[in-house]
Order: structure tokens, then sequence, then C-alpha cells
């Protein structure tokens, strides 16, 4: 009897592990890179843009993580992605110039290969050449003229598929329109929260300078007054408020980044 139990209670547990198995592996493959909040894919690429500070060499987005990156998943042999490549570069100097600065990424498909000064001759920022080993294509999940467009997290915060509900045509105003308009609204809003036990968390851009304020009264000037100033090294952060504790009044907390 005790051997039945036995045999009876390592088939459930054996059973309990493999649902747990399937269940995230079923997670893992319903996790899609055009999933807005989704972190862009992990790939390494040769940089052929001779303009480009990493000329000939092989890397990733990583490079890219701090500055809102739009990434354009287009053909050097296609005529139409030529206009487009075009018209990115346009969209980047008219950004550059109202003092946003964004990453501008083409990832050439790897039948491109021959044809890689078509584009060349077009952009001044990093080219990518796709191959069939890597397959930065299939990694987005993606297809010719699509775009994808992440904040500095590098979480994605709009897609835009060819063809799709919304016009991503860079030759065409409303396309041009709508894919600024998407970029501006990227940047990654920092958050901070505080519980009973005076810890602040911040959620913001590791790397980047933050001034923690606060302040015991929001009436009509707010008084805000400096806690502590932080340069993130995660995204996430905690800091501990020891001087709350000792005025025994309630305070709001705010950040403002530090230039």
């Amino acid at each position: 009897m005790q051997t039945q139990n036995s045999i009876a209670f390592v088939l459930k547990i054996s059973l309990l592990t493999l649902v747990f198995i399937m269940a995230n592996s079923i997670q893992a493959q319903t996790t899609s890179p055009r999933k807005i909040g989704s972190t862009w894919p992990s790939w390494e690429l040769l940089d052929f843009q001779p303009e480009s500070l990493k000329y000939k060499q092989t890397y990733g987005l990583d490079q890219f993580r701090g500055r809102v990156t739009i990434v354009g998943l287009l053909a050097s042999w296609c005529h139409f992605c030529r206009r487009q490549i075009e018209k990115m570069e346009l969209l980047q100097k008219e950004l550059s110039t109202d003092g946003f600065e964004v990453n501008f990424v083409v990832i050439n498909i790897h039948s491109g290969m021959d044809s890689q000064d078509e584009f060349i001759s077009r952009c001044s920022f990093p080219l990518f050449q796709d191959t069939k080993e890597v397959d930065a294509f299939s990694k987005h999940q993606g297809g010719k003229d699509d775009f994808y467009i992440y904040n500095e997290r590098g979480e994605l915060t709009d897609y835009f598929p060819f063809l799709g509900e919304r016009n991503s045509d860079l030759n065409d105003d409303e396309g041009y329109k709508n894919i600024k308009q998407s970029l501006l609204k990227s940047p990654y809003k920092t958050n901070i929260t505080a519980d009973t036990v005076i810890k602040i968390t911040i959620e913001g851009i590791e790397g980047r300078s933050y001034e923690i304020q606060y302040s015991e009264d929001l009436g009509q000037d707010n008084n805000w007054k400096t806690l502590k100033k932080i340069t993130l090294e995660r995204d996430k952060e905690e800091v501990i408020d020891t001087t709350a504790a000792l005025t025994r009044k309630k305070r709001f907390y705010r950040t403002v980044e530090i230039p």
C-alpha cells in the first residue's frame, strides 16, 4: 500500500511539473516582439554604413539604449525602400533641429547584400546587414517595410506593419506625420512611488540623473524641496527618505531630470 502511494505521489509531481513546463512554453511562444511593451529582439549584425561611428562592427540594438529608436526593415533592391530611407534621413534631421534626438536604424534584408550602396548613398545613420543565419527580420516577427519604435529603455512603444490600418509611407504626408507623431510620443515617462515605510521607488532610464523633490504642501506654491540627486545604475532603484519620519507629515514626491 505504501509503495502504491509513493508511486501515485511521484506521478502527481511529474504531472504537475509537465503542466508547469508546458504553461511556460506556451507563454514564451505567445510573447510577440510586436506587442507594445516588449523588449527589442537580441541580435548582432554588421553595420555597413561608412558614416556610422561603428562602421564594420558587429553589434545589436543595446548600443542605442538611452534614446528613442526607430527600426525599419527594408531592402536595398526595393525602389520604395530607397525612397523611404531618404525620408528617414530627412525626418531625423528635422527632429534633431527641433531638439529631439532619435536613433534611426535600418536592417537590410539578407537578399539586399549586393546592393548596399543604394542605402549608403541615401542616409547617414547606421545600416545593418541581415543574414540567413541571424535572420533579424524573423526575430522582429516582421516583414519588409515594417517600422518599430522603442523608448529609451528598449521597450516597444509602437509598431507600423506595412499596409496596416495606419499609413506608414514616409513619402506620403499622412504617413510621415503618423511616424513623426509616434516618435514624439514615445519617450519614457519617469515614474516615482512611495510606500508607508518612506521607501521611494524610481523607474527611469539607466545612466540618467534625476533630482528627487518632495513637498508637504501641494497648495498654490507647491513648495518643492530637493531631497536627493541620483544617477540611476539601473532602470529601477529604491531610495529611503530618512528625514520623512522626523516631520510626521505626509510627503509628496516627484522627479526632475537633470540635463
